[in-house]
């Protein structure tokens, strides 16, 4: 991914993230540049949420990428310590990562929303 300088957060993707943007990059090349595009967006302006997540990822935040596409599930240190660290148990070395980071947790196609619904039911 490319630095931006107008950027005001940093960028800190999780493993996860990482490994299923790659597998996006690979398949559909387009969704890929969309999906970058809402990154460099979101690390200017992270408050720019579609919503609260529920479920499995309570309390972090999404990104719609396009209506039929890709969900983005993220969250920035300043507003999680601000909620009094509501979800700081569930990031590795909290402590020593800056307020100004936007860690994205989560990638996934509209089409697999159905598996997060059958996740939290157990």
């Amino acid at each position: 991914m490319e630095i931006d300088s107008t950027r005001n957060y940093s960028y800190r993707p999780t493993a996860g993230f990482t490994k299923k943007l790659e597998k996006v990059k690979g398949r559909d090349p387009s969704g890929y540049e969309r999906i970058n595009d809402v990154i460099e967006r979101l690390l200017v302006a992270p408050g720019d949420a579609d919503g609260k997540m529920v479920g499995i990822y309570s309390g972090r935040l999404k990104k719609y990428v396009g209506r039929k596409d890709y969900r983005l599930i993220y969250h920035w240190c300043e507003i999680c310590r601000k909620e009094n660290r509501k979800i700081e148990n569930k990031c590795n070395n909290c402590d020593a990562i800056p307020d100004n980071t936007v860690i994205f947790f989560d990638l996934y196609h509209k089409s697999e929303a159905k598996k997060f619904k059958k996740l939290e039911r157990g």
